[in-house]
Parts: C-alpha cells; sequence; structure tokens
C-alpha cells in the first residue's frame, strides 16, 4: 500500500458575496496558460471567446516607475502572460497595444516584461492588460472582455476544467491574484454582471 503526501494549501477567501452565479459555471481553456501556471487560483477575471470558453483576462501590475520612452516595464512577480502576446497600458485601452517580445523572470523582486514599441510612461500601480492585437493609440481592443469572476481553483494540466463564475456579488480586490484597475472595474459593475470590490 502506498501512501501520497500532499502539502495543505489554500487560497484567500476573494469571493466575499455571491447574489447570483452563471448556471453551469464555465470551462476554462488552458491553451494561454499550459508552461506558465499549473493551476489557476480562483477570483481571476475571465471572458468568453467564440467557442464559449473562458479566458483569463491576463493583467500585471506595474512596481517599479517607467519612463516615457520605456521598452521595459517591472511588474509584480508570477505574472501569466507569455511572449508573443499583445499589451497595452491600463484597462481604458487608451494607448497603443504592443507585442511582448521577453519575459525575464529571474529577479526575485518583480518581473521584467520587454515589449516592441512603448506604451508610455507608467506609475507603480498600473496595469498591463491583454489586448486583442497590436493597435495604435485609441484603436485597441480586450483579447476576452471582462465578464465574470471565477470562483474556485483551476487544474490547468486537465482539459476541460471548469469552475464556478460570479456574476453578481462582492469580491475582495486585495486577494485577488491578478490586479484589477478602475476601468476593468467598470466592465464588471456594467453589461452582464454586477460585481462590487470591498
Amino acid at each position: 500500500m502506498f501512501r501520497k503526501k500532499e502539502k495543505e494549501f489554500q487560497y484567500p477567501p476573494v469571493i466575499v458575496k455571491i447574489i447570483e452565479d452563471v448556471v453551469g459555471g464555465g470551462t476554462i481553456a488552458r491553451a494561454d496558460l499550459k508552461g506558465v501556471i499549473d493551476e489557476l487560483p480562483p477570483g481571476v477575471v475571465v471572458g468568453k471567446d467564440a467557442n464559449g470558453l473562458y479566458h483569463p483576462v491576463k493583467t500585471a501590475k506595474v512596481v517599479v516607475v517607467a519612463a516615457a520612452a520605456a521598452t521595459i516595464y517591472k511588474v509584480a512577480k508570477k505574472t501569466i502572460f507569455k511572449v508573443g502576446e499583445i499589451v497595452a497600458l491600463g484597462g481604458s485601452l487608451e494607448g497603443a497595444a504592443v507585442a511582448i517580445t521577453a519575459i525575464d523572470r529571474s529577479d526575485e523582486d518583480f518581473d521584467a516584461i520587454t515589449v516592441s514599441a512603448t506604451l508610455g510612461a507608467a506609475a507603480v500601480g498600473d496595469v498591463l492588460v491583454l489586448a486583442k492585437e497590436a493597435a495604435d493609440a485609441g484603436d485597441a481592443e480586450f483579447k476576452y472582455e471582462p465578464q465574470f469572476v471565477t470562483m474556485n481553483k483551476v487544474d490547468t494540466t486537465v482539459a476541460n476544467q471548469q469552475s464556478g463564475l460570479l456574476r453578481i456579488g462582492t469580491v475582495n480586490e486585495a486577494v485577488m491574484p491578478y490586479p484589477v484597475d478602475d476601468a476593468i472595474k467598470a466592465k464588471l459593475r456594467g453589461g452582464i454582471s454586477l460585481i462590487t470590490f470591498a
């Protein structure tokens, strides 16, 4: 008889209040997470693609001020961005959207994301957001429109994993695994969801 030893780990409670969730939840796409993360934590903002799969609305918080001509942005550790993805600065998508050309995760204090052209000056706390395609200022779009927040962890090593999806309720922003800015919050407070942040 063999015994498997596992460490017990619990994520901080990110969902404060559930008023309404999406009936049946949703299937979380793992293609854009493979090789980056084995388990997606709860409390991730997701949007639906044309096939009905849900994808994380990838974000990363700037932790070191970047100058106006910067092409390297230092963000909080454990970013789930991948080289080749397109990013914009801020959920309002007012600036340009450009490709990630390199990600250096070797520093213990931050991950350094290099982009093909500057996104402009960035202050500490600003958020890089996954965009649909490269675009000039004013033309950028979300790759996946923010719609819901996941309610449980998802094993990304296994296909077709489901997650509960919060549609109306309250989320503890301080323990969300990936940052949201005011523009993303506004998207989650209008349209098909009504999510508030404590």
